[in-house]
């Protein structure tokens, strides 16, 4: 007989699952622009008020050379903005699951073993909060749908606790080892 879902324990490698489901949930924020709108815009959406003579103008300069005015006017954000920040956001989570698997993979039999494990969860944790703090930054730069967004900002706040949990749980060790 199985147990119901919400009835089991976390795994022992919860924390490494939750790690790579907020680098996979980021990932494809990411490639949807940070759920920015980069809706197609007409010429009258980006000088507003524009006489209806000017638009007719300026749209048949673009059709002359062969070009969309939709196509042309699409995005709100400079490219090099939306580039900084993808680079920091996949550095930040690359370096998160590095710590972590850096930190699991050592084998605790002394104290020096011990205080590099350590450090690498400790580096983890911080990982989350530089995660944490980069994603509300953008949430208020971009102006990102709050109602997904909040959905990965509590999955970093879970994977902060499991983190510490793994690292409380593992003070034993160091008694053990002293």
């Amino acid at each position: 007989m199985s147990v119901l879902k919400n009835l089991r324990n976390l795994s022992t490698m919860q924390f490494y699952k939750t790690a790579i489901n907020i680098r996979k949930d980021i990932t494809e924020w990411m490639m949807r622009d940070f759920g920015t709108t980069r809706n197609k815009k007409g010429i009258a959406k980006v000088i507003k008020d524009i006489d209806e003579n000017d638009k007719k103008t300026i749209d048949e300069i673009f059709e002359k050379y062969g070009k969309s005015p939709h196509k042309e006017f699409q995005s709100e954000y400079p490219e090099w903005f939306m580039e900084y920040e993808r680079e920091t956001l996949f550095k930040i989570m690359q370096e998160l699951v590095e710590n972590i698997v850096k930190a699991n993979s050592i084998y605790v039999s002394n104290n020096t073993e011990y205080e590099l494990r350590r450090a690498y969860q400790d580096k983890a944790v911080a990982c989350c909060y530089a995660l944490y703090q980069e994603l509300q930054y953008l949430k208020k730069v971009t102006g990102t749908d709050l109602n997904y967004f909040v959905t990965i900002l509590e999955e970093i706040e879970k994977e902060v606790d499991l983190l510490k949990g793994w690292r409380q749980s593992e003070n034993k060790l160091k008694g053990n080892v002293c």
